[in-house]
């Protein structure tokens, strides 16, 4: 994480949904809804805290992360051969650092089965620093970045309908250069991203505190911040999680929020963080002292990446591909307008809703039309189209 002066923000005014063990709950984020998978438990059951631990002592002994050294790039390759061996798609991805050389991101991906272009991100930061010699960088963040691997080894196991990607970036701590890279490129390309999450620095508690989080999030990341706490009170209900009263510095979590994505940053603490980042120090023990703590970050983490890219599962899944294909919704993410196109001359109803579920807007369209938007704000919306004999329930992004 990089490390600035604290300074004073307002308290978001979130409204928090709680939640009693043993209903049925359900919470709108845009078109996907907070409910109780039970596969969920079983792979948060998965997560092996030694592994994670391990994973930590490895890229601690490197002894310094720092991304203009030859030793991030032995990291880099590392973490590479890491995602490889869990079968993802495999990404290094080079990028500038103001006339600097720099180690690389290492981006693994998990297609899809159903809506393959649309994205579920988690990652964290792989290098680290101190200005010194020795930059262990234990907290900060190895801890993150095996907490993304965690996430990935549980996760590639198993399929779901969204793609995952699990993003390891590097000069973060020279500016975030590793996220804006890829954040940048992935408005460029018109990527679909629901979510981002971060993981930077999940292991120290201070002595005597409750194991909790204090959420760091924009506003314009409201709604993945609900959902979070949303998920986490169903699966992780003894992980506390507040609202964040400083922020300690920045992380790669700005990088998507920059570009227009929902990108949040469930940190360590907002106040009592590890006194011992940027120092030789950083260490498993010192820095790195409480493992159960890692493990609630992976294990809220973890659910909420699945509750958005949902389980494959192969019944009933030809209809749905059926469905998919009777309409399309372009350009999305749209600004004023977006064009709704039949895949044959027919009639059909287009409302807009709220990600609330307030109808703001409704239309009757045959073949295909452009409708306005030049009336909703920024933001998320839930489209959903109804004809004869389909039903078609859609994410549109307003930027």
């Amino acid at each position: 994480m990089i490390k600035r002066q604290l300074f004073l923000i307002q308290l978001l005014m979130l409204s928090l949904l709680t939640f009693s063990q043993g209903l049925r709950q359900q919470v709108k984020f845009p078109y996907i809804v907070v409910d109780t998978f039970p596969i969920i438990y079983n792979m948060i059951g998965m997560v092996n805290i030694d592994t994670v631990v391990a994973n930590i002592q490895h890229l601690q002994d490197y002894g310094t992360r720092n991304c203009k050294k030859p030793q991030a790039i032995e990291a880099q390759n590392w973490i590479k051969g890491q995602y490889e061996n869990y079968g993802l798609t495999v990404e290094i991805q080079d990028f500038p650092m103001g006339g600097s050389n720099s180690s690389d991101n290492v981006i693994g991906t998990l297609t899809g089965q159903v809506n393959s272009e649309e994205y579920v991100i988690i990652g964290g930061h792989y290098d680290s620093y101190t200005g010194g010699t020795q930059e262990p960088g234990a907290d900060d963040n190895a801890s993150g970045t095996a907490g993304v691997m965690e996430v990935a080894r549980i996760l590639s196991q198993y399929e779901f309908e969204k793609s995952i990607v699990f993003c390891a970036f590097s000069a973060e701590e020279y500016g975030l250069y590793g996220s804006e890279a890829y954040a940048s490129r992935a408005q460029q390309q018109g990527m679909n991203i629901l979510g981002y999450i971060n993981l930077d620095m999940i292991g120290y508690n201070e002595p005597g505190e409750l194991i909790h989080t204090d959420m760091i999030a924009p506003p314009s990341a409201q709604e993945l911040s609900d959902f979070y706490k949303a998920v986490s009170a169903i699966y992780v209900p003894d992980f506390i999680i507040n609202d964040a009263v400083t922020i300690p510095g920045g992380s790669d979590h700005i990088s998507f929020n920059n570009h227009g994505y929902m990108g949040i940053f469930p940190a360590e603490e907002d106040m009592t963080y590890s006194p011992f980042i940027h120092t030789s120090n950083d260490l498993i023990g010192p820095s790195v002292n409480s493992p159960l703590k890692a493990q609630k970050f992976i294990q809220a983490a973890l659910a909420t990446v699945v509750s958005m890219a949902r389980s494959y599962d192969v019944t009933g899944q030809e209809i749905k591909t059926i469905q998919k294909q009777q309409a399309r919704l372009y350009p999305n993410p749209a600004k004023e307008k977006v064009f709704v196109e039949l895949n044959k001359p027919r009639a059909a109803t287009v409302d807009i809703f709220s990600i609330t579920g307030s109808k703001l807007q409704s239309s009757c369209i045959n073949g295909s039309q452009m409708l306005d938007l030049t009336g909703l704000s920024a933001g998320s919306y839930l489209v959903k189209i109804t004809g004869v004999d389909f039903i078609l329930n859609q994410k549109l992004v307003i930027r």
